[in-house]
């Protein structure tokens, strides 16, 4: 499992060969869940939104399903207190999602 990881590799290199380090250890039928921001944080320079290509591209010969998930933080710490309601048809909306979550696994060489 990875959980905030990737966006606070800044390095490119260092982030292939965590990607391939992790796909390296991975037991046999085994996948990676991922768990990390898809946005800049603009209050945080050290950190680096990750879209799906650059993931897909980390894992090269791997099957990546990615799902979009978290209402913004700043909008739901401000909205939740409210209204739960307003809350849950704001997270329908996939650009207020900061966060991917998903699977990665090996593609079978079958």
């Amino acid at each position: 499992m990875q959980e905030v990881v990737f966006t606070s590799i800044l390095d490119p290199e260092m982030k292939i060969r965590v990607a391939a380090e992790m796909i390296r250890v991975l037991k046999p039928a085994g996948s990676i869940i991922w768990l990390d921001f898809r946005y800049n944080n603009l209050k945080n320079k050290h950190v680096k939104g990750i879209d799906k290509n650059e993931i897909e591209t980390l894992f090269p010969n791997c099957e990546v399903f990615l799902k979009t998930v978290i209402l913004a933080p700043p909008i739901a710490r401000i909205v939740v207190p409210i209204s739960w309601t307003i809350a849950s048809i704001m997270n329908k909306f996939s650009f207020l999602r900061t966060h991917y979550l998903g699977i990665i696994r090996p593609k079978s060489n079958e």
